[in-house]
């Protein structure tokens, strides 16, 4: 497997740590872990493409991206609803795993009826294998 990179977009910093370790722990090759604190300046990171294919030359746009649902100022789905007017622009097609502290039938049911959201895991709720498996079966 190539190595792959991944963009986690969450406003705790506590939780952005823990998956960034348990990523760490399913030994896939990850070339490049970026951080986003909420959703507005994740869509910067992607609106922001040539700047950023120049600055990261390895692992840039990532491969993955790890979506919490609650945050301020842009939470997930508004995110989700800004990235699919953006992302035809450069080719942007990253793997979308909504990454929440939510098990709300309504949030799992409504991020199961976007196609571009591939997996949803709620935190604390799986391991290192589950994650693992998430994204073998998303990856490409």
């Amino acid at each position: 497997m190539n190595p792959i990179s991944v963009l986690i977009v969450d406003d705790s910093e506590d939780d952005r740590y823990i998956l960034t370790r348990q990523l760490k722990d399913t030994k896939i090759p990850i070339s490049q872990i970026f951080e986003c604190s909420e959703g507005a300046s994740a869509l910067r990171f992607f609106v922001d493409y040539a700047k950023n294919v120049e600055r990261y030359s390895n692992g840039y746009p990532p491969t993955f991206v790890f979506l919490d649902i609650n945050m301020p100022l842009m939470d997930g789905f508004e995110f989700l609803e800004e990235f699919k007017k953006i992302q035809s622009n450069h080719g942007l097609d990253p793997i979308i795993i909504m990454f929440s502290s939510s098990d709300r039938k309504e949030d799992v049911d409504r991020a199961s009826g976007l196609s571009i959201v591939k997996a949803y895991l709620v935190k604390g709720k799986y391991d290192i294998e589950q994650l693992k498996a998430e994204m073998s079966l998303s990856g490409r």
